[in-house]
């Protein structure tokens, strides 16, 4: 019984030496992978960017059409046997004339800070933000997505929307205003007949 509660004890002692004498890794508060100066850029998947989105777009149709026809058919007397017919004309005239003018301007004031989606062979980054406003009934869903070069990402991941290419803002929305702006059923049945 003196053994075995002696090799115990010798057991647990030989233990509590071999866990105080292993290294401990220390660890630190401060990050080595980065510098202090350094102002880290967004490069990768799930990175951060934001975009200040400044589009003034403005578009202006403009269609002239103008058309006139006229017709005249005589048909002249009978002779002979067919003396009986009366010399008679048939005229007619017709003219058109349309003008349309379509002029839009639309503004794009917004910041979008966007996901890295995708990161190119050549380094370039595919971003996309999305947006949803709510109020009221009204529900607004804007989108932003493009390609950006790194270097023209600036200090604290911004860049303006002129330097991404492949841009596309995409706006929707429903609710009342919306669906009071769009024609009934019966307007669009007369708009597309007529």
């Amino acid at each position: 019984m003196r053994v075995r509660h002696a090799l115990f004890t010798a057991l647990i002692t030989l233990s509590i030496l071999a866990v105080s004498l292993s290294p401990v890794p220390a660890s630190s508060l401060w990050d080595n992978n980065g510098s202090l100066f350094e102002d880290r850029k967004a490069s990768g998947l799930g990175d951060v960017v934001t975009v200040k989105v400044n589009e003034n777009i403005k578009d202006s149709d403009e269609g002239k059409t103008t058309s006139t026809k006229t017709t005249d058919d005589n048909v002249n007397s009978g002779l002979g046997i067919l003396d009986f017919i009366k010399a008679f004309g048939v005229g007619s005239s017709s003219s058109m004339s349309s003008s349309t003018k379509i002029e839009r301007t639309k503004t794009i004031n917004a910041i979008f800070t966007c996901l890295v989606v995708d990161v190119l062979p050549n380094g370039n980054m595919v971003i996309q933000g999305d947006r949803s406003l709510t109020s009221g009934s009204e529900k607004m869903n804007v989108r932003f997505s493009g390609v950006v070069r790194p270097q023209d990402v600036s200090h604290g991941n911004m860049v303006d929307s002129n330097r991404v290419a492949n841009a596309e803002v995409v706006v929707s929305g429903r609710g009342v205003v919306s669906t009071t702006q769009r024609p009934g059923i019966i307007g669009q049945i007369l708009k597309a007949i007529f």
